[in-house]
């Protein structure tokens, strides 16, 4: 299908629309909890609605562009939503939305409050400059900007370990982003042009030793947001030292932005002619095998709820990689399509855990037993979505995996079927037991109070995660279905290997 270019003001409203709710959720927050909630909730319902009105003509050909800033007489800040923009897009406002909600209820008790709120508005909206970005300059604006300002959310619990956390990922984050700059550099002296293009821009006349330093600061750059082993170390501690709301979004999205980064400079910088003529494609799968498997088997041994759901994110973005190096239309796809699937299943699990921790005081996994019986609607939650995360169908994350299956034996490259399964094998092997320990194992002798204490939480908070648990049913069930993450995942890869 032929693309029409259409000029539209929603790109741009969409990534500027949070910035309004960073300004306005202090003097809100004075009147009322309950009036900065209303206000902040409606802008994140508006903006989710904005980037969800935007599928339809992105599935009807039409690529939606908007050139906001010139800086030079050739380098525009530009914002350009084609298929896998307009998919990343709508994933992170409909999450961000239902963490938002969430927050309301989880954070109620919470100090800085207006911080808070502030920074996680600022992050949305940057974050969506991302997905939305039309040019590596512009990309880059926008991954600095939401990479820099989550640090503040990182450690707003302020304990010595959230602040070792936050040290931690600024570093790692300052390191990457470095690389990102001199690849985005490199690549302007080398093209001339920095537009985002499917083929890329990038060709084989070029200095091939020039070409491989650009790729491999790019993959360096990026990797450490995706948390390609061994660039995961900020991960592990940065979600269990983050509010829960907010390590729903970071484990769910902003750490998907790296393997995000990564597609745009696979297929829309370097083109997957370069990229095979080059040779580097197998290395990166091997890496992002390894990531798979060596990610799961940390995750095994860690007793703390959040930390090991850390791991599986850094596993299960190990996932979305291999699915882009494979150079594989249908292993693309289903890479694309476990960015949403998984944002949603992790998603929920980190609420989850935030909900066990708030109201019964769990937070590691030893202490799961009969946890179900105190909150059952948590745990039915926290279970249908770690099915899907192991691949059980229908749920979504069978159809991810079962994709990605397809496009491995399309390229011909079954030992990355033994990594695949493998990985679902792992994934049973640290999330079953919780689910066992809280459904079959006898609770332990409680007092009357923690007893209450242990009981569901309220709507504000179980609402966001029963919603999120049930897109984990729904994308499985209703995968094909037009407008939902599998067309513009099938339309974005059919487009990069035509």
């Amino acid at each position: 299908m032929d693309s029409t270019l259409v000029a539209s003001a929603i790109p741009p409203v969409a990534v500027f629309l949070p910035l309004l709710g960073a300004i306005v959720g202090l003097p809100l927050g004075r009147v009322s909890e309950r009036a900065r909630a209303f206000g902040l909730g409606s802008i994140c319902a508006v903006t989710a609605a904005l980037t969800i009105a935007l599928i339809p003509g992105v599935l009807g050909g039409a690529v939606y562009e908007t050139y906001l800033l010139r800086l030079t007489p050739v380098i525009w800040l530009h914002l350009r939503v084609d298929a896998l923009g307009a998919l990343f897009g709508a994933t992170v406002s409909v999450l961000w939305l239902l963490a938002l909600v969430y927050s309301a209820g989880y954070m109620a008790d919470e100090h800085r409050l207006g911080r808070y709120y502030a920074f996680f508005m600022l992050c949305l909206g940057w974050t969506l400059g991302v997905a939305y970005a039309g040019n590596l300059l512009t990309f880059l604006v926008f991954y600095e900007l939401f990479s820099i300002l989550t640090y503040p959310l990182v450690v707003h619990e302020e304990t010595p370990a959230a602040m070792a956390a936050g040290t931690k990922y600024i570093i790692y984050i300052l390191i990457g982003g470095s690389l990102v700059l001199l690849g985005v550099v490199f690549t302007f002296f080398l093209a001339g042009e920095q537009t985002f293009t499917v083929g890329g821009i990038l060709d084989a006349g070029m200095n091939r030793t020039s070409l491989l330093v650009i790729f491999w600061c790019f993959i360096i750059g990026f990797g450490v947001k995706a948390a390609l082993v061994p660039l995961h170390g900020w991960v592990p501690d940065a979600h269990p030292a983050a509010p829960a709301p907010f390590s729903a979004v970071l484990s769910g999205v902003m750490v998907a932005a790296g393997s995000f980064g990564i597609m745009r400079i696979v297929f829309q910088v370097f083109g997957v002619g370069l990229l095979a003529m080059l040779g580097v494609m197998p290395v990166l799968a091997g890496i992002a095998a390894f990531t798979v498997v060596f990610a799961a088997v940390l995750a095994v041994s860690q007793d703390n709820l959040k930390r090991r759901l850390a791991y599986s994110t850094i596993s299960q973005m190990g996932y979305v990689t291999l699915g882009v190096a494979l150079l594989g239309a249908e292993a693309t796809t289903g890479a694309l399509v476990h960015i949403t699937n998984h944002a949603f299943m992790k998603g929920t699990l980190f609420l989850c855990a935030g909900l066990l921790i708030k109201r019964a005081g769990i937070h590691n996994v030893s202490e799961m037993a009969g946890a179900a019986k105190r909150m059952p609607v948590t745990m039915a939650a926290f279970a249908l979505s770690a099915l899907g995360m192991i691949g059980t169908p229908p749920l979504s994350g069978f159809i991810s995996k079962w994709y990605l299956g397809l496009g491995i034996l399309d390229v011909d490259q079954p030992l990355y079927l033994a990594v695949l399964l493998g990985g679902a094998l792992l994934a049973a092997i640290y999330l079953l037991p919780i689910v066992y320990a809280a459904y079959f194992k006898p609770p332990p002798t409680i007092a009357a109070e923690d007893e209450a204490e242990g009981s569901e939480a309220s709507a504000s908070m179980l609402v966001p995660t029963v919603i999120a648990s049930a897109l984990t049913l729904v994308l499985g069930l209703a995968a094909t279905v037009p407008g939902l993450p599998y067309s513009l995942a099938h339309m974005a890869a059919e487009g990069f290997f035509r």
